[in-house]
């Protein structure tokens, strides 16, 4: 184990160095010690998967990268159970692979699920929460199912508010994405509005912090 967690410090200083391609063989032999140590379905092997699949995403080796996400995901659900926290990430990782796959549906679903868990595990008000209302929300752009999108980002700028309050920098976040998608619906009231209150967000912390 103190071997593989060499490994891994060795990995996060190639990152730095974006060589990613030394970083992908030391999280290939980081897994390796940890299939022996471990065994192949144990929670410790599951972020070495994980890992290699970010490395993997950097050097543009999708289909490889969402087979990686695939055996973390695979691992946590065998060992924590569906309604786990680390369950959820593993859902949410593939997602980025399979857009790039333009495998849209699937990618959706990743979110979906990654949603769900989050809801149950975390609770609907709860920041984490608004990041996978946040990833499905872009992916129903992709999917151009513009309506869904407007629902999700509206999911999130209402959880944020009541978490974060109106002048949080997230907040403006918020309302520039569902800006987004009223424009592209042609409902170019509604986007002139929430991008000037998306400024006025951004105005008052620029100002506060200088």
């Amino acid at each position: 184990e103190n071997t593989a967690d060499s490994f891994f410090n060795l990995e996060v200083s190639r990152y730095m160095l974006s060589d990613y391609t030394s970083a992908t063989e030391s999280h290939m032999r980081a897994l390796n010690i940890r299939q022996k140590v471990f065994g192949k379905d144990h929670e410790s092997t599951a972020p070495s998967y994980a890992n290699l699949g970010i490395t993997q995403y950097m050097l543009r080796d999708y289909t490889s990268a969402t087979e990686s996400h695939k055996g973390a995901l695979n691992i946590r659900q065998k060992v924590l159970g569906e309604d786990y926290e680390n369950t959820a990430c593993s859902y949410h990782e593939p997602g980025p692979t399979q857009y790039m796959l333009r495998d849209y549906t699937s990618g959706t679903g990743s979110h979906m699920q990654a949603l769900n868990i989050r809801q149950k595990v975390l609770g609907e008000d709860h920041e984490k929460t608004t990041d996978r209302y946040h990833g499905l929300g872009v992916s129903q752009c992709i999917l151009k199912d513009y309506m869904w999108a407007t629902e999700s980002h509206k999911w999130v700028l209402n959880i944020r508010q009541k978490v974060l309050g109106e002048d949080h920098e997230n907040i403006s976040d918020s309302y520039f994405n569902l800006g987004i998608t009223q424009h592209i619906l042609r409902d170019y009231t509604s986007f002139a509005e929430l991008h000037k209150r998306a400024l006025n967000i951004r105005q008052k912390a620029f100002c506060e912090d200088h």
